[in-house]
């Protein structure tokens, strides 16, 4: 076994997983995150899960956080809803489970494959036993890439050194300015105001297949889009499953359905950064007011949220590029093909960019490949499925909500 040393900046979805896995294997890794808390700001609240992410928990995790997983999650039938504006259902379109028997040759074969999770119910599990090496307020500042490793310094003035870099740190990376510097982001030309919606309310004003498909939405003329996605917590987990959440001390949640009011930035009454400003309450009755001329059931719905839930996010998505010559510093999931939720696939490519590479930093870890040869394999596949979809995302974009083409 070759000793190696696994710096990733970066505390995602993506990150922490690569980390589960290199600890499995006994690889030396630390994590660092620039954010104070893994709750320091909003990132989103349901997460659909498909495939890729399905077969990368499973290989990544250790058992126990496997069925804590499996525990907290809501299996979903494998439909987009279209809805009228009314919210009854114009149609449901049938959604691809995302197999690839080349990268999964011992895949799922779950009936029910897609998965609707809470966001910070995940990354809680998967944090569970890397509290020791992952490390919170560590702004990356800059790297120094050398022949026998790699320096990273922070902001607070600390470094760190080891014989790998992981930039995982998601779109706006402060590792991709150096390692890649022709990649670039652009802005998609949406943007989204998200809040919660309790689910007792939404059951009265929501079709059932809205609330057992993976995702709804709604469009109107403008491609004013309100999207509902909804995330159910077992009411009966059997007695293995209350054993693994208690003993993981989650706390219970209450069920409930995100609720997404977005379009074009000129549909907004103000700009973005005035809006960023803005309380959640604030938010909230903007999205109401976004949604005039729809039916009432419309508006009861984003109305009757969680008024402290809401919060906004501007839009922005990967240009496909180039990397150039595999180095001791690569890059993982949004911080190298950032995307818009429209195929709700980001965290999913996160974590097979974590199994991935993870498969190929254990090749080096037993001395089987260098780490230039594993890290040039694992960018070639990175870029390749990555790219193909941004670029299908770019064109969903397009057709649901009027996002900015590629250029």
């Amino acid at each position: 076994m070759a000793q190696i040393k696994v710096l990733i900046v970066g505390a995602g979805l993506g990150g922490i997983c690569l980390a589960q896995t290199l600890r499995k294997a006994h690889i030396d890794v630390e994590i660092f995150e620039r954010d104070a808390s893994p709750w320091d700001r909003p990132q989103g609240y349901r997460l659909h899960l498909e495939a890729d992410a399905l077969n990368a928990l499973r290989e990544v995790l250790p058992s126990s956080l496997h069925q804590l997983f499996e525990a907290t999650a809501m299996r979903t039938e494998p439909f987009t809803t279209i809805l009228k504006t009314d919210l009854s259902v114009a149609k449901r379109i049938p959604t691809d489970d995302g197999q690839d028997a080349q990268f999964w040759p011992e895949f799922i074969s779950d009936e029910k494959i897609h998965c609707n999770v809470d966001r910070g119910t995940l990354r809680e599990i998967a944090l569970i036993g890397l509290e020791s090496c992952c490390h919170f307020n560590k702004q990356l500042t800059r790297y120094e890439s050398k022949a026998d490793g790699v320096v990273a310094t922070f902001a607070d003035g600390t470094s760190a050194n080891g014989h790998v870099l992981i930039g995982a740190d998601g779109i706006h990376s402060a590792v991709r300015p150096q390692r890649a510097p022709q990649l670039n982001t652009m802005d998609a030309g949406v943007q989204a105001i998200y809040g919660r919606v309790p689910y007792e309310l939404a059951e009265k004003l929501l079709p059932p297949e809205a609330l057992e498909d993976i995702f709804g939405i709604a469009t109107d003329e403008r491609k004013l889009f309100l999207g509902t996605g909804a995330v159910r917590f077992p009411t009966k987990p059997d007695v293995a499953a209350k054993e693994i959440l208690r003993s993981a001390t989650l706390e219970p949640r209450d069920n409930y359905v995100v609720c997404i009011v977005g379009g074009r930035h000129e549909l907004f009454p103000q700009s973005h950064a005035e809006l960023r400003s803005a309380t959640p309450k604030y938010l909230q009755a903007v999205a109401v007011k976004m949604l005039e001329g729809w039916p009432e059931k419309a508006r009861d719905l984003v109305g009757g949220g969680d008024s402290e839930s809401f919060f906004i996010v501007s839009m922005s998505t990967s240009v496909p590029g180039v990397l150039d010559s595999p180095t001791n510093v690569t890059l993982l999931g949004d911080a190298v093909h950032a995307m818009t939720p429209t195929l709700g696939r980001g965290a999913n490519l996160a974590m097979r960019d974590a199994a991935l590479l993870g498969r190929q930093l254990k090749t080096v870890a037993r001395g089987e490949k260098p780490l230039a040869e594993a890290l040039g394999s694992y960018e070639q596949e990175l870029l390749r499925y990555g790219f193909d979809v941004v670029r299908e995302s770019v064109a969903m974009g397009q057709q649901r909500m009027g996002q900015n083409p590629l250029p």
